[in-house]
């Protein structure tokens, strides 16, 4: 077979979450955010905010809420107890277990969660919060098996840049497989580009491309490529055998 040359052009995984800015009408806070008007997405570094006035272009100092996803890199496994600083109201997930629930209009006003364990890894994480009146505060953080309080940092923080996978490099209605021990995803080339939808991809994997032609023959499979995920590019170039 040929030989498959890969070089990502760019990285899909970031540190820090994806946030989501909405608003909302009314006297009621929000409980469901399917309803709520989006004005906002960005990646933050760290959730450790004060907000005196609005808190992102285009989304109000009042009457505001953010979601916040992605995953927290455990780097050792242990005990840990997670806290949040919120006024006015917050919530947060660990891999889909509600650890601390302060969902009601209030000054600022730390919480805790219970002692969990967490491995070595990635853990899903959903914080979400909301802001009544002008002036906010939010702050997540994490209490180490160590004994370490601190506000969790970047590094410990990850998510991905996109849902989709792009190949270019590759002559049109070329055929792109993305393996990892089994097929997990596929495209054809159109206009220079194979797009890949990588929104099942729920975390980095160790991946490699196989390569087929436009008589859908194999003609070449890639080294293996560490942490591949949504938002990656990649340029791919399919060398003599």
């Amino acid at each position: 077979m040929a030989r498959v040359l890969v070089v990502r052009l760019e990285q899909g995984l970031v540190n820090g979450l994806h946030g989501k800015y909405y608003t909302w009408k009314g006297d009621s806070i929000p409980e469901d955010f399917s309803s709520l008007e989006k004005l906002y997405e960005r990646i933050d570094p760290q959730i450790n905010f004060v907000w005196w006035d609005k808190p992102a272009p285009n989304v109000p100092a009042d009457k505001f809420a953010v979601e916040w996803t992605g995953y927290l890199r455990v780097e050792k496994t242990g005990l840990y107890r997670f806290y949040i600083e919120v006024d006015d109201g917050g919530r947060l997930w660990i891999d889909d277990t509600l650890l601390i629930d302060a969902w009601k209009e209030q000054p600022p006003t730390v919480y805790h969660s219970d002692i969990v364990e967490l491995v070595h890894g990635l853990h899903k994480i959903l914080f979400r919060f909301f802001n009544n009146e002008v002036f906010a505060v939010v702050r997540l953080g994490w209490i180490t098996p160590d004994g370490k309080a601190e506000i969790i940092p970047r590094e410990n923080l990850v998510t991905k840049k996109s849902d989709t996978i792009e190949v270019r490099g590759l002559p049109d209605k070329y055929k792109v497989e993305l393996w990892s021990g089994e097929p997990l995803l596929q495209a054809t080339v159109e206009k220079g580009k194979a797009i890949m939808n990588a929104s099942k991809l729920k975390e980095p994997v160790d991946a490699y491309f196989k390569i087929y032609d436009e008589k859908g023959e194999l003609i070449g499979e890639s080294p293996v490529i560490r942490d591949v995920w949504g938002g990656d590019v990649f340029e791919i170039t399919i060398g003599k055998e």
